[in-house]
């Protein structure tokens, strides 16, 4: 086998392997890996999001590599954090419409340990198109996001789908800034009927 074949094999390995998760930092959430898949303007302004610079990271993966699902399969999703912190998972469908899938009455407290991994259910289709998950994580967890009363009651949080307001009252809650640790990450699905 030459250098050049090597080597290609090497990258194409290494670019499967990571298909399908993208790890965040405090900065810009929406940046997306090349050949993502493409976001309507209403899921760009949640990935759009901003959060100050920080330490904390959060990683997310989905379980099909392909990132494809049939409308009724249950989208199976996890996350990591390198720091001990509080995680909340968005799911944004194509029309805006934002619901918070993490935390839920199985996992009330949106407390997670350092570097453990979280499997978490985006719930199942009910409708062929791309579908956002937006994971962040705070330090803090006084954000809206995190409220444990609420998924205690198994009320899933229907956010709405005006998501330019939602963003910005996301952000405001999670107050991003040099003393506050914040990230988030995403991945996004296809979802075939």
């Amino acid at each position: 086998m030459s250098i050049r074949t090597a080597a290609l094999l090497t990258l194409l390995l290494w670019a499967a392997a990571g298909v399908g998760c993208r790890s965040g930092s405090g900065g810009m959430i929406g940046e997306m890996m090349s050949g993502e898949l493409p976001l309507t303007d209403a899921q760009q302004v949640i990935a759009d999001m901003k959060l100050g610079p920080s330490e904390l990271r959060v990683t997310s993966n989905v379980d099909r590599a392909d990132r494809t699902f049939k409308v009724g399969e249950p989208i199976g999703l996890t996350a990591q954090v390198n720091k001990d912190a509080h995680l909340a998972v968005l799911r944004v469908l194509p029309n805006g419409m934002t619901t918070l899938v993490y935390p839920n009455r199985e996992h009330a407290s949106a407390e997670v340990k350092a570097d453990s991994v979280v499997r978490v259910t985006g719930a199942v289709p009910e409708k062929p198109g791309i579908v956002l998950f937006e994971f962040i994580a705070a330090k803090s967890g006084d954000a809206f996001l995190f409220d444990k009363s609420r998924a205690e009651a198994g009320n899933r949080a229907e956010l709405g789908a005006t998501t330019r307001s939602l963003a910005k009252e996301i952000t405001q809650s999670l107050k991003p800034g040099p003393s506050r640790d914040t990230a988030a990450a995403q991945v996004a699905v296809r979802v075939i009927p």
